[in-house]
C-alpha cells in the first residue's frame, strides 16, 4: 500500500512537476503550454502526490459567459494503474468542488464520454452530482 497520498493545487514555478507526469497525461506535456496553464488565473491543475511522485490530477478550467456566473469545466482527470480504486480520484473531484466553491465559480461540470462506462460510473457515485443529459459534438 502507498503511503499518504496529498492533494496539491499547481501553480507557477510547478512545470517540471508536471512535465515527470507524462505518463498521466493523454500526451506528453508542452513545456510552453504547461506555464501558460500553471500561470493562468481562469485554469487549475490539482495533482495527487504520493512517496513525492505525482500518481493522479484533476485539470478544470473556469468559464465566462454574459449572462451567467462564471462556472468551473473539468477538463480531465488521471489516475495512475497503480493508484486506482484507492479514493484518489474522489479526493481529486471534492478538491475542484471546493475550489469552486471557494471562489463562487459554480456550477462545477463534466463531460464523460457516451462509451466510457467507468468514468459515468464514477461520476454517478459521487455524492451531489447530478447527472444531464447531453450530447458533445467536436470539431477535429
Amino acid at each position: 500500500m502507498a503511503g499518504t497520498v496529498t492533494i496539491r493545487l499547481l501553480g507557477p514555478g510547478d512545470e517540471s512537476l508536471v512535465l515527470s507526469a507524462a505518463e498521466l497525461f493523454d500526451d506528453p506535456p508542452i513545456p510552453e503550454q504547461t506555464s501558460l496553464f500553471l500561470a493562468s488565473e481562469r485554469d487549475f491543475l490539482c495533482f495527487a502526490i504520493a512517496n513525492g511522485r505525482p500518481v493522479g490530477f484533476v485539470s478544470a478550467s473556469v468559464l465566462l459567459h454574459p449572462d451567467k456566473l462564471p462556472h468551473l469545466f473539468i477538463n480531465e482527470l488521471a489516475i495512475a494503474e497503480s493508484h486506482r480504486r484507492r479514493g484518489i480520484a474522489t479526493r481529486l473531484i471534492q478538491a475542484v468542488v471546493d475550489l469552486g466553491r471557494e471562489r463562487a465559480l459554480w456550477p462545477v461540470w463534466v463531460v464523460a464520454e457516451s462509451d466510457d462506462d467507468p468514468a459515468q460510473a464514477f461520476y454517478r457515485s459521487l455524492s451531489g452530482a447530478t447527472e444531464r443529459g447531453a450530447v458533445v459534438f467536436e470539431w477535429e
